[in-house]
């Protein structure tokens, strides 16, 4: 007779809304990652807050997806909390919280974002009906909050009560990291400062690309060709367009080349609130005709080969959060130029696979490409590295290791 499916339950704090036609709408790259879930096998329910319409959702990316409503994952909604006086709606929600827990055999939630969705509530209830509980911290977001929320307050009292949030939000987490039957540290970061707290700490990096996202053996061969012949160097960076991801350091970097005689053409792939600024700062600089802004590409293999494209895969982040950019930069065979911080010097291999510049130094940030520009052979035998990284770490191995850690809770069977 076969076993009944696991049901598992994930609780998120990212919304969903329903079409006419009753799919749901959502984040495409969260709808990546709730694929990847299915594909293990289990009965896959999302609880998560639901919009009232699909207009109102709001992505990471240029893109959202739609799931079909009779699809292989589930999702049950509760009414989205968008300001502290929205208390009123906590009896709802912890009612739709508890309906689904009862039910579920397995309970996954992550690090919690304000504002609060209930996903410390789902976890603490299902801690104490004794059922299984996946947790996972998905970023450093101490360091981002310190630098979007806490460091831009008008006042020192207003930023000291921001901290005091920050610090509540932490201690929540270690909390939770503590309790939960399984954690997931997604970053470098995030395994420094909670692997202490956790019952069963595994740090993974989940990429998310697959092997046919790798670029192709020709096209590859003709990049390096390219890199030999003694091209321009192409440099690509592909993020949100904001002040934490150092993209004005870089346009003050290749002004610095400029004046070298270095030639480098760059594109700044993505958009966001600091676009303006960003462009206005390159034509102070008179490097406009280098650095070009061609707009955001949806996830996928347009960004994939928009990498591929370029000889430098730049992410001069100025915190120590993760993103999947540096493989996505791989899976292009285009080695990363990084910061050095806790992030970068656990997953960029220096000299390897990629190369580092001091934390927030331009001077650092320019000669990292020079040496690049005058030692191709080091640019060649880097980006052969990064492709091969590529190939040996896919979306689906991931994901199959998660599944069997996660398959580990159940030795019994479900």
């Amino acid at each position: 007779m076969a076993k009944p499916l696991l049901k598992y339950l994930l609780v998120t704090h990212i919304p969903f809304a329903r079409n006419a036609a009753g799919d749901v709408v959502l984040d495409s790259l969260w709808a990546r990652d709730l694929d990847g879930i299915a594909q293990s096998g289990w009965a896959v329910r999302v609880c998560a807050p639901e919009l009232a319409s699909e207009a109102a959702i709001r992505t990471w990316g240029p893109s959202a997806a739609t799931l079909p409503k009779d699809g292989p994952i589930q999702f049950s909604g509760f009414p989205p909390i968008a300001r502290r006086i929205d208390i009123w709606k906590w009896p709802k929600i912890r009612s739709v919280l508890a309906r689904e827990v009862e039910a579920a055999d397995l309970v996954h939630s992550s690090n919690v974002f304000q504002p609060y969705v209930g996903l410390a509530y789902a976890h603490d209830l299902a801690v104490s009906k004794g059922k299984k509980t996946v947790y996972v911290i998905a970023e450093d977001f101490n360091d981002m909050l310190e630098w979007e929320f806490v460091r831009v307050g008008n006042s020192q009292s207003e930023i000291a009560r921001r901290q005091r949030q920050v610090d509540s939000l932490e201690a929540r987490s270690k909390l939770s990291a503590s309790t939960a039957s399984l954690t997931f540290l997604h970053t470098p970061a995030a395994v420094a400062r909670y692997r202490l707290s956790t019952r069963n700490g595994i740090a993974i990096r989940q990429p998310g690309h697959e092997t046919d996202d790798v670029i192709s053996t020709t096209d590859f061969a003709a990049k390096c060709h390219a890199l030999e012949s003694g091209a321009p160097l192409a440099i690509v960076a592909a993020c949100r367009h904001k002040p934490l991801k150092g993209l004005d350091l870089l346009i003050r970097a290749i002004a610095i080349l400029e004046r070298r005689g270095v030639p480098v053409q760059a594109k700044f792939f993505g958009s966001g609130e600091q676009g303006g600024d960003l462009k206005a700062l390159a034509a102070r600089l008179k490097v406009d005709d280098r650095v070009l802004f061609p707009g955001s590409l949806p996830p996928g293999s347009d960004v994939y080969r928009a990498i591929g494209e370029g000889h430098i895969f730049a992410m001069p982040h100025r915190t120590t959060d993760f993103g999947r950019a540096f493989f996505d930069a791989m899976a292009g065979g285009t080695p990363v130029l990084a910061f050095r911080t806790p992030a970068s010097i656990e997953t960029v291999r220096d000299g390897v696979d990629g190369m580092f510049a001091s934390l927030d130094d331009v001077e650092s940030l320019a000669s990292a490409i020079q040496r690049f520009h005058t030692d191709r052979q080091l640019l060649i035998r880097c980006s052969q590295a990064a492709r091969q990284r590529a190939l040996d770490n896919t979306r689906s191995d991931w994901y199959r290791l998660r599944a069997e850690w996660t398959r580990q809770l159940f030795p019994e069977g479900v």
